[in-house]
């Protein structure tokens, strides 16, 4: 076996999380993802800095715009998720394209910031092959396997007394390539059957700066399996579920993030 394998009801289901997930992602977890897409940057052996930068799964471009702040010559932010590509300004050149099949010749990217997309893979030694292929060097991050935090557990308990249930895909997902993709040795393995040669797998803590409740709130509500639910209530009751959240994470301490990181060239 690969590092897991996704089946075409969790690829279809994940594309479609985060098609729906767009707006809501951009107003919530981008706060949280921003900073943690920076500190990507900010660990690759490579600096960004002069570089040709591909911002693999870029969503709405959080790492992209980290790596042109590092001073990077030119950035493309590549996802499959259109409406997410949408919030990338012009600046970081958005490209709707697969991680695993790629539309850029060999050898086009100095560095490639893959910021929490190898999860997403149905095979997470295609991606990185692939990763390999067109850029010289790597920087990824995964959230370790046994990361939590309270908020997630308290927005959690909100959900299920309006009602949601976390869509089968989700379910897969979690059981799935995800906990394979922040396993060190996992990382390590694949890395270098996809061609790497150096490769460093480590842990670093990044203060993310969101501690306010109603940021919380948002940063869960807004995710991908979280945020099609809620756009499917009426507009009363998203802002009563919302109140809600923010209710439950009042008075928490602000949010810090332990974030594996692979690098590889």
């Amino acid at each position: 076996m690969d590092g897991g394998a996704a089946g075409p009801g969790l690829t279809s289901g994940l594309r479609a999380g985060y098609t729906e997930a767009a707006d809501s992602w951009a107003a919530g977890p981008e706060r949280v993802y921003a900073p943690l897409a920076a500190a990507l940057v900010g660990a690759a052996t490579r600096p960004a800095a002069g570089c040709r930068v591909l911002d693999l799964g870029a969503g709405t471009g959080a790492a992209g715009r980290a790596a042109l702040v590092a001073g990077a010559r030119q950035v493309v932010a590549a996802d499959l998720a259109v409406p997410m590509l949408r919030w990338c300004r012009p600046a970081l050149h958005p490209v709707a394209a697969d991680a695993t099949a790629l539309p850029f010749a060999s050898g086009s990217f100095d560095l490639v910031i893959a910021a929490f997309v190898l999860g997403h893979l149905g095979s997470l030694t295609s991606g990185l092959a692939e990763a390999r292929r067109v850029g010289l060097e790597l920087a990824a991050s995964a959230f370790p396997a046994d990361w939590t935090h309270p908020a997630k557990a308290a927005v959690d308990a909100v959900l299920a007394s309006y009602g949601y249930r976390p869509p089968a895909w989700y379910a897969a997902f979690k059981r799935g390539t995800e906990p394979r993709a922040s396993d060190p040795a996992v990382l390590t393995a694949r890395a270098r059957a996809a061609g790497f040669a150096d490769v460093r797998v480590r842990t670093i803590v990044v203060p993310t700066g969101v501690s306010a409740a109603d940021q919380l709130a948002s940063w869960r509500l807004g995710m991908a399996h979280v945020a099609p639910f809620l756009a499917s209530l009426d507009l009363a009751r998203q802002a009563s579920l919302r109140r809600a959240a923010a209710a439950a994470l009042t008075g928490s301490a602000p949010l810090t993030v332990p974030m594996v990181v692979l690098t590889a060239r």
